[in-house]
């Protein structure tokens, strides 16, 4: 994924006739929802059904499956379905990880951590350094019902400040949790805002309405993009450990994070003259 989902939406799996409407709606990504949105009775159709449409489509933004639990029989299935063969799937999202050694037995695919639990939380350190784990994500309606608390902001600051840190050391991209009301864009807007500002990629999205708020939160401007490249180029011309860039001192750690701003936008760093 070399381009960081900005405003992942989810979609239930069985409904596969949305996905180009979603992209045409501005999502950079879709999450085909094979947990919550799928009654138990429907999931082995929507497995199959789903498996049967990604061998004959493709698209342009990024596929993200979210399966079931990997520790209970539909989320193999789930894996050992679509993992199987060359689907354009550029991730999947796990529910409810709690442990590193069961990501360690997947085959060999890119994962994004959806932490939703207070085991999640605890053992995330493990987790994120699991070389399959691209991305980490907050589940925060299951970890707020898990703690007893509600959805507020400061009732999951610390879970977010854990997710942002641990994302930051393993070099992973990480998305907020989705923002529950659909109608209230003024609040998401702010909270979308205090999602960057803590260092989130990019926040999940539940409707459609959301990701104009969400994208124009997140991306980067156009003076933001210009003066990361000019950033990593003066660094890249440079000997030197530690830069002076206009009156700023620039070292690794800067660089890294002006490199994820250039993959919000789909700019590989490398690729920079």
């Amino acid at each position: 994924m070399n381009k960081f989902p900005i405003s992942p939406l989810f979609i239930p799996a069985n409904k596969t006739d949305w996905i180009s409407k979603t992209f045409k709606k501005g999502a950079d990504s879709v999450i085909l929802d094979l947990e919550d949105s799928v009654p138990h009775n429907e999931k082995s159709t929507a497995r199959e059904n789903l498996y049967s449409h990604l061998k004959e489509n493709s698209y342009s933004g990024n596929l993200i499956v979210r399966v079931n639990p990997i520790n209970d029989k539909d989320g193999q299935e789930d894996i050992k379905t679509l993992a199987s063969s060359n689907l354009p799937i550029d991730a999947f999202m796990l529910p409810k990880v709690e442990e590193r050694a069961l990501v360690a037995k997947l085959p060999d695919i890119n994962v994004i951590a959806l932490l939703e639990t207070p085991l999640s939380i605890r053992n995330i350190s493990e987790i994120a350094a699991e070389t399959k784990v691209k991305g980490l994500a907050l589940g925060g309606a299951d970890l707020s019902a898990s703690l007893g608390s509600n959805m507020d902001w400061d009732s999951l600051l610390y879970a977010r400040s854990r997710i942002v840190l641990e994302a930051a050391i393993n070099n992973l991209f990480s998305i907020d949790s989705p923002f529950m009301s659909i109608e209230d864009l003024d609040a998401l807007a702010k909270e979308s805002k205090k999602s960057k500002a803590m260092g989130f990629n990019g926040k999940a999205a539940i409707h459609p309405s959301q990701l104009e708020v969400i994208r124009s939160s997140f991306i980067p401007h156009a003076q933001e993009i210009e003066e990361a490249k000019e950033i990593i180029k003066a660094f890249n011309n440079s000997s030197s450990a530690v830069i002076a860039f206009k009156g700023k001192m620039i070292d690794k750690p800067v660089i890294l994070s002006m490199e994820k701003r250039l993959r919000l936008v789909g700019i590989d760093p490398k690729n920079i003259d």
